[in-house]
């Protein structure tokens, strides 16, 4: 009984063996994938993020407690990108 299965299974052998070879192969893919993707989406935040003008205003204090002295619930976040309020510091 066993030899007749053998018998059976044997030329899906090399089949099965390119079967595994693609999984394989997928899932370095998808890795890679998801790996680079990682990497775009970090790269846009910090873009993102050093768009943000509170450390050049006269307004900004630098103190953990106030940081800004017209808009503190918008300092160092992303709605302060846009801040109607920001005057720099060298004028």
């Amino acid at each position: 009984m066993f030899q007749l299965a053998v018998h059976f299974v044997s030329p899906f052998k090399a089949v099965v063996l390119q079967l595994r070879f693609v999984g394989a192969c997928s899932i370095l893919g998808l890795f890679g994938w998801s790996l680079a993707s990682f990497a775009a989406d970090a790269i846009a935040r910090a873009k993102k993020m050093h768009q943000i003008p509170c450390t050049k205003c006269r307004f900004f204090t630098g103190d953990y407690r106030l940081k800004c002295t017209v808009n503190p619930h918008l300092a160092n976040t992303e709605q302060a990108i846009g801040c109607s309020d920001y005057q720099n510091k060298n004028i």
